[in-house]
């Protein structure tokens, strides 16, 4: 069934109730690097090309968010273990995690957005999904249109400063949607475990919860 996507009015209330949502548990963690965790066979395809291939953005999450399957890109992790400071040592999609600092994706001619806040039946947790997009690209174009744009150095997901450096929030789970390649030669693998890797189609937002729905 065609669920149509948020309009930017709609975008900006959902994006009100993120931040309501953070404001009640205020607290942010220093981070440095993105990571991504898939199974072996995904990160064989990737050294054979040379880079991380962007694919169609899934169903997971709200599905009115104006994204999904409307713009390419690879989802990244950020989101450090909120008691130890270092990256999770157990993921749900992979055990192979490849890292790369952020600046070398985030750099200053690039444009980060909002673009959805949503939990899953049963998940005591939130998440929400940012998207970062070339300035005056394809993507960037589309969703300067379509989702609200947050500023680098002051916003309530993730953010950088000169004095802490690159930040974020740990009210929720954050997910970027970076809407390019990246080369293998910009990161390093590592291991991670992995009890049973997660359905790779995403999943539906758990449309009965008052705090992340419309």
């Amino acid at each position: 069934m065609y669920v149509l996507g948020y309009t930017m009015d709609e975008m900006v209330q959902l994006q009100t109730k993120a931040i309501e949502f953070i404001q009640k548990r205020e607290g942010w963690m220093p981070c440095g690097l993105f990571y991504r965790d898939k199974d072996s066979e995904y990160y064989d395809e990737c050294r054979c090309i040379g880079f991380l291939r962007p694919t169609l953005k899934n169903k997971n999450g709200d599905p009115a968010s104006p994204i999904n399957g409307c713009i390419e890109g690879i989802f990244l992790g950020v989101c450090v273990d909120w008691k130890t400071g270092n990256l999770p040592q157990k993921s749900l999609f992979g055990n192979v995690r490849f890292h790369v600092p952020i600046a070398h994706l985030f750099a200053d001619y690039f444009n980060l957005y909002f673009a959805d806040f949503y939990c899953h039946a049963g998940s005591k947790s939130h998440h929400f999904t940012l998207v970062l997009t070339r300035a005056d690209s394809a993507a960037d174009n589309f969703c300067k249109f379509r989702l609200p744009k947050l500023e680098r150095n002051q916003n309530p997901f993730l953010q950088w400063d000169r004095i802490n450096g690159w930040t974020h929030t740990t009210a929720g789970w954050i997910e970027v949607f970076y809407t390019g390649s990246i080369p293998i030669s910009t990161g390093w693998f590592d291991r991670v475990y992995c009890d049973s890797p997660d359905t790779k189609m995403g999943k539906s937002k758990n449309a009965s919860c008052a705090t992340c729905n419309i």
